[in-house]
């Protein structure tokens, strides 16, 4: 019967355990300064929204993107979406169709454009604030959301609004005119009563030789303890005696 080596076996856990932790510590150390020491990326400036998105089709490429568009508010009822929150704090999201006339679709034709508005607190019933029916906006566009995200207030909508159940383009072409543009635009201007969104926030692009770094110390202390358990599998037992060995050694005696 074999017996194990508690000696060997100790010695062997404590050095992997060792190594491992240091080199988790060390990646750890690595990972958090890919992130300290990584680059700032300002989005970038506005283009026309021509130059990106065209209407019913696919937004390749669009998405997140700062856009300029001039155009009238369509004589359409405006969309309310709620069950959203915004810093903490229960929202109602109001979204416009904003007609983008024929010289600036980039198709020839005019088209309907999906405008968040802005953000109020979830509460009484609001439709949009009285205002001239032309508008030139900025803003980015976000992807539209899939239709049924939330459920309908009970409440009777605004006048000239109604209830929607996400910033959904495929819900929004039912009330409003066609064709509609695939993304989003979140307007930067917000009005009296309603809130704007915050605008685009940079981003930070992560120092890839620290991530790189990083990776190598982590792939060396899983090495390491592989190493170390298949060692003492293949040595943590001492090896039995082979049987008759006693005896042949007494008869030489």
């Amino acid at each position: 019967m074999t017996r194990v080596r508690w000696g060997a076996v100790a010695v062997a856990t404590a050095l992997a355990t060792v190594v491992v932790v240091v080199c988790g510590a060390l990646g750890w150390w690595q990972w958090t300064r890919a992130s300290s020491t990584g680059v700032t990326v300002q989005p970038d400036p506005p283009v026309p929204l021509a130059d990106v998105a065209a209407p019913g089709a696919a937004p390749t490429g669009a998405i997140g993107r700062q856009v300029t568009v001039s155009g009238t508010w369509a004589d359409a009822p405006a969309a309310v979406v709620s069950g959203r929150e915004v810093d903490g704090v229960a929202a109602r999201m109001l979204v416009r169709a904003l007609t983008v006339p024929a010289d600036a679709t980039g198709t020839g034709e005019p088209a309907t454009l999906a405008v968040v508005v802005g953000w109020r607190p979830d509460g009484e019933a609001a439709g949009p604030d009285p205002g001239p029916g032309a508008a030139t906006l900025t803003g980015y566009l976000r992807a539209s959301e899939a239709a049924g995200a939330s459920s309908l207030p009970t409440e009777e909508p605004a006048p000239g609004t109604f209830w929607a159940s996400a910033i959904s383009t495929a819900e929004l072409a039912q009330a409003w005119p066609a064709p509609l543009y695939g993304p989003v635009l979140v307007a930067y201007e917000g009005t009296q009563t309603w809130t704007a969104l915050e605008p685009l926030e940079p981003t930070t692009e992560l120092n890839f030789r620290s991530v790189a770094y990083a990776l190598e110390w982590w792939l060396f202390g899983a090495f390491f303890l592989f190493i170390a358990v298949r060692w003492v599998r293949d040595n943590g037992r001492a090896l039995p005696e082979a049987p008759g060995a006693r005896e042949s050694l007494g008869d030489d005696e």
